[in-house]
């Protein structure tokens, strides 16, 4: 499970994020809207906002954060939590927009994620998604799978998998376009995330870029692999350390 709490401080720059993509579209004020992984729900509130005659089915498969989501938007009447896979997620009723930020990337098979997408989907309803892309993150996982190769963790990653999908945006294209979505539109755009200093940036990598690294560790290795995590940063980068290398995945399609 996720530390929603933590997660829920330092997500700004995902809100950041988010925010951009809410305004890709005309909002009538009565759609049907999915919030896929809808975390602790700052992007949520805002699709209410934009919704006020309509309703807002915020789903994520983490409880932590379904819990921390409903206790900050308590006052929002057109919001229902459902706590689901988004990849198998079924709602009420289907839904005029399909919206995500951040978090389609931590789910491997798209082909399943999108046919249900297709699923919950009106005729003639859209996907608005933005999420990690080719090459997102590409320096910090590079030395955090230098670091979980040294004996001392070695053991430790025997069963190692990848737990995000960084997809290409061709790849995205030919398969919307395969399960029969029309005005597809991916494409990459490079970012970056940079932090004040190294507490800063220790506490956004450790709720959210090492959680799949640390979860196979005992407790007391998580410090040390951190701890080394961010003297390598620190070695390498020298005064631009504390940036985070983003590429973002936009994709809008419609049903």
């Amino acid at each position: 499970m996720w530390d929603a709490e933590t997660y829920d401080a330092v997500s700004s720059i995902q809100e950041a994020w988010g925010r951009k993509v809410v305004e890709w579209r005309i909002w009538r004020g009565s759609e049907t809207v999915m919030d896929a992984g809808c975390g602790t729900g700052r992007l949520t509130k805002l699709l209410a906002q934009k919704v006020p005659a309509g309703t807002v089915y915020a789903v994520d498969i983490d409880h932590n954060m379904i819990k921390v989501a409903a206790r900050n938007l308590k006052d929002a009447g057109n919001v229902k939590f459902i706590e689901s896979d988004i990849s198998t997620a079924s709602l009420p009723t289907k839904v005029d927009v399909i919206f995500s930020n951040a978090a389609i990337h931590w789910i491997l098979d798209h082909r399943k994620l999108f046919e249900n997408f297709w699923q919950l989907l009106d005729d003639k309803g859209e996907i608005m998604i933005q999420c990690g892309g080719h090459g997102n993150l590409e320096k910090i996982i590079s030395i955090l799978d230098e670091i979980r190769k040294r004996d001392e963790f070695k053991p430790f990653f025997t069963s190692w998998r990848e737990s995000w999908y960084f997809a290409k945006p061709q790849d995205t294209s030919r398969l919307l376009q395969d399960i029969g979505f029309k005005s597809v539109n991916a494409h990459l755009m490079e970012d970056s995330a940079t932090f004040a200093d190294r507490n800063s940036f220790a506490l956004f990598a450790k709720t959210v870029v090492l959680k799949p690294y640390l979860a196979l560790l005992p407790d007391q290795q998580k410090d040390r692999f951190l701890k080394l995590f961010l003297d390598e940063i620190e070695t390498r980068h020298k005064s631009m350390c504390w940036v985070m290398d983003y590429v973002r995945l936009n994709i809008r399609a419609i049903k």
